[in-house]
């Protein structure tokens, strides 16, 4: 776990302060009546924002807290841009 500055999703300044704990694996020993595995699994990785504010925006902690668990959507003109990279047709047949 480590301590850091995130920018704010909502208007891009430096300014939220959070504890960050970082993706794990950990390993757990599964056993039947005549196997035993080892199986990986999975924690995500979680944002504990330590401002009960943004300073810039006024959005809340649960706002913030919410919109980086979800992360960000790109927008239209995103979407259409990595399309015309990709060489996907752009006009849908009715």
């Amino acid at each position: 776990m480590e301590e850091l500055t995130l920018e704010c999703p909502f208007c891009g300044k430096i300014t939220i302060k959070c504890i960050h704990k970082p993706q794990t694996t950990y390993f757990r020993k599964a056993r039947g009546s005549a196997i035993s595995k080892t199986m990986a699994f999975y924690s995500k990785e979680k944002y504990q924002i330590l401002v009960d504010k943004c300073p810039n925006c006024g959005k809340s902690k649960k706002e913030i807290e919410k919109r980086l668990k979800e992360g960000k959507q790109p927008s239209n003109e995103e979407i259409i841009r990595r399309m015309k990279e990709a060489g996907l047709p752009l006009k849908i047949k009715g």
